[in-house]
């Protein structure tokens, strides 16, 4: 970790003193241009961008069941990045992100352009997996994604990935290997290698149908996405063979994960698949996906099949347009329809099962109503309600108690559950707020 420091520190101080001397008298080569501030090196084909974003968030819970849930305020990201560009062809980016006073590595990747259509990356990228995970976290409708994509969506993962994307098409595939966002699951990594463990491969492919690209205030959104993945070493320390899906159901804040398969064991490959259907209209959008995932396992277990989706819908108010990038196939910031801003009234039901045969894991509905307020294409204030309902199952790896035992006892168990002493699981309302600036 010292070492990791003492690096950012000297990539930092060398980037300070070379835009130091881009933005000298003698070198009139900077920039602002939207959210990012752009520097070209002197006598260099270099186009350096740097970019960040804080997020503040709190949430206040009402009416649990059985397992009380802690109030509180936290910062959800603090990110620092910067893209740079060598020429027409060569470009990378690179963002950290600093929350909690820990560092970790969000993207990391060289970029290489073999036309305006077509590229190839290497290096820590997002998975091309799921619209709702696709979508920059700068840009997401409610504070957090929906419980099925929280889940499954694989996210970012060394690989290396094509992009390409023409008129009403864009396809991604890649080939990746282990996450290394944290100190944690890099210390996993490494025991399991030390212990002959291969580190897990996954194969991920996405399509995007766009057949109104052309027009800016409309626009329709049909894709497909599948994935190919063998046991990761990131999972725990001396764990082959092993995978794990959990959610926070909604909120940052909350620290219990309700729903959790805990670890499965004896894990041959998983078979992730899903489907997004999407489309706006001005100032109204909606979307949703859904996702299968199948866990295959050895020695003759049982196949484990969980399952989830969601479906969400937003209406500007005051004249603002609804954003979709045909390069990522996902929605960005709208356009603002006053000189003050504009408010966005959204809504969206999510639903996820991680119960199979032999794993229970718990499953949940959830409800959310959320109202956006972009007061500037850098500042926006967002404040959600959501409403979760837990079933029995959803214990927390048995942490959370779900109902009572006949014999009156609190169980932690959901076969324990007498429901005639009361229906099990913990049902529950969040009421959440976040200030976002980003740069």
């Amino acid at each position: 970790m010292k070492k990791l420091l003492l690096a950012v520190t000297a990539f930092c101080f060398c980037n300070v003193n070379n835009v130091a001397y881009a933005l000298s008298p003698q070198s009139p080569t900077s920039s602002s241009k939207g959210k990012k501030v752009t520097v070209t090196l002197p006598d260099m084909p270099l186009k350096i961008a740097f970019h960040g974003r804080i997020q503040t968030d709190g949430a206040m819970f009402f009416g649990e069941d059985y397992q009380p849930l802690g109030n509180g305020v936290d910062f959800r990201r603090v990110r620092l990045g910067a893209t740079a560009k060598f020429g027409d062809k060569w470009s990378g980016m690179m963002e950290l992100d600093f929350t909690d006073g820990s560092l970790s590595l969000i993207d990391c990747f060289i970029k290489y352009s073999f036309s305006d259509h077509l590229n190839l990356r290497v290096g820590n990228v997002k998975e091309a997996f799921s619209m709702d995970a696709l979508t920059s976290s700068g840009n997401l409708l409610f504070l957090d994604e929906a419980n099925v994509s929280s889940a499954f969506a694989p996210e970012y993962h060394v690989g290396l990935q094509a992009n390409w994307q023409h008129k009403y098409f864009l396809t991604a595939a890649g080939v990746h290997f282990k996450k290394i966002k944290s100190s944690k699951e890099k210390g996993y990594s490494e025991y399991n290698n030390k212990n002959g463990q291969d580190e897990g491969i996954s194969y991920t492919g996405r399509v995007v149908w766009m057949p109104l690209s052309q027009s800016k205030n409309k626009g329709f959104h049909l894709g497909a996405a599948a994935s190919y993945r063998t046991p990761k070493t990131t999972v725990g320390a001396n764990m082959p063979n092993t995978v794990r899906y959990s959610t926070t159901s909604l909120s940052s804040i909350n620290k219990i994960k309700f729903l959790d398969t805990a670890p499965i064991t004896k894990v041959d490959h998983d078979i992730l698949l899903g489907s997004e259907l999407a489309g706006f209209y001005k100032g109204v959008r909606m979307q949703g996906e859904y996702i299968l995932n199948n866990t295959y396992r050895k020695e003759g277990l049982a196949t484990e099949k969980f399952n989830g989706f969601y479906i969400q819908a937003a209406c500007l108010l005051f004249g603002g347009h609804q954003n979709y990038k045909t390069s990522s196939g996902a929605f960005a910031q709208p356009s603002l329809g006053k000189n003050w801003g504009d408010i966005e009234l959204a809504a969206r039901f999510d639903r996820i099962d991680l119960n199979a045969t032999d794993v229970k894991g718990g499953s949940a509905n959830g409800w959310t109503f959320g109202v956006n307020y972009y007061a500037t294409s850098f500042f926006k204030v967002q404040l959600n309600y959501s409403y979760v309902n837990n079933d029995k199952y959803a214990t927390a790896f048995g942490q959370a108690p779900v109902g009572y035992k006949a014999n009156g006892e609190l169980a932690y168990n959901g076969s324990e559950v007498d429901e005639s002493m009361g229906k099990g699981g913990n049902a529950y309302g969040i009421l959440g707020v976040r200030l976002q600036l980003s740069f």
